[in-house]
């Protein structure tokens, strides 16, 4: 299972998909005191700075690790695809231990259009990025899609701390600049937030828990009775109970497999440590679409690889987005600019004729 996983990934779809997201979290290990002090505390490049590595503070550790996944995803992309189908990248970066690659097909690449990346932190009160998100987003047609890679706060008991993460995340108000295609964003936006966009796709480690005792989660586990299981899932109870919870615009498939978390490493077993923490599902995929039914989730997947404590989730999607006929568009535009100005001359007689009958002129 782990030397196939990027291949079973990439096939978990019959067609070769146009657009592919990798995000992952705990790329570097957090639980390595002194990496993770020196990444932490310095932080990576200023958005904007141009700086080298060297320059922004990273250990050369950890820029190879990044690198060496940039470098096995680029080669997965390769020999999984069919002849023929070529890739690019139109996006990575990284932000303490949290790694985004975005894949586009080539012959699409052209299409893509308001390309931006960037991070958001939100360890220890927003200074440090050992937790938080990577954002991406694209323009496609005049279409806008967002993709957020988070790692949220942890602990059986941060729920409050995890809705603040996600609800910071996304009612940040310049997450990015300005775009250039008022059309391809909802709600008023112009682009800078991430709710501006018109789809938005969430994964990553959310660390939502299960509110039950370890043994019954377990053995519900070893039952196949995972419905019982998720009636106390954090995270299904926040978005149906808290109406103040920012997820609630939010959608997930159906879970149809077993808790992600936490496996003792390179085996099928959950925490067997001192201790003993409960099986979750703290790894998940979920969407928010301005029109729900341009989105249809095709599949919604676990993965048994178990080199680390977490095994690895996939979705797949397929997406409708909006093409206009800008040629058209302007037409109607010159008809109703037409219609206004008639419009508004009959408006300013009628009033003026008010005046006039009423004798206040």
């Amino acid at each position: 299972h782990n030397s196939s996983f990027f291949d079973d990934v990439l096939h978990s779809v019959p067609q070769a998909p146009d657009v592919i997201v990798f995000g992952f979290q705990e790329v570097i290990d957090l639980e390595s005191r002194r990496m993770t002090a020196k990444n932490v505390l310095l932080g990576g490049k200023k958005k904007g700075s141009g700086g080298t590595d060297s320059e922004s503070g990273i250990s050369e550790k950890v820029t190879g690790a990044y690198r060496r996944w940039y470098d096995r995803l680029v080669l997965a992309v390769k020999q999984a695809m069919p002849g023929g189908t070529t890739y690019s990248v139109v996006h990575t970066e990284n932000l303490v231990g949290l790694f985004t690659c975005v894949f586009v097909k080539s012959e699409e690449r052209a299409r893509f259009d308001d390309v931006a990346v960037t991070t958001i932190k939100r360890g220890m009160g927003g200074r440090y990025g050992n937790k938080g998100g990577i954002v991406a987003r694209f323009v496609i047609g005049d279409s806008s899609i967002c993709f957020i890679n988070a790692h949220l706060a942890a602990g059986q008991n941060a729920v409050r701390r995890r809705n603040a993460d996600i609800a910071a995340i996304l009612e940040d108000k310049s997450v990015f600049p300005p775009a250039e295609h008022p059309l391809a964003y909802v709600g008023g936006g112009d682009g800078t937030m991430i709710l501006d966009h018109e789809f938005v796709f969430l994964n990553g480690d959310l660390n939502y828990r299960i509110d039950h005792r370890r043994d019954a989660i377990i053995a519900g586990i070893h039952a196949g009775d995972l419905s019982a299981l998720l009636q106390h899932d954090q995270l299904l109870r926040e978005i149906k109970f808290n109406r103040g919870c920012r997820l609630r615009g939010f959608s997930e498939g159906p879970i149809t497999f077993k808790p992600t978390y936490k496996y003792d490493p390179l085996s099928d077993e959950y925490d067997s440590s001192e201790k003993h923490r409960s099986p979750a599902w703290c790894d998940r995929v979920l969407w928010r679409a301005r029109v729900a039914s341009r989105v249809r989730q095709v599949n919604y997947q676990r993965y048994e690889v178990n080199v680390s404590d977490h095994r690895p989730v996939s979705a797949a999607f397929e997406v409708r987005v909006r093409m206009f006929d800008k040629a058209r568009r302007e037409r109607e535009k010159a008809v109703l600019q037409r219609e206004w100005v008639e419009e508004e001359q009959r408006l300013l007689n009628a009033v003026a004729k008010f005046y006039v009958d009423q004798a206040l002129i």
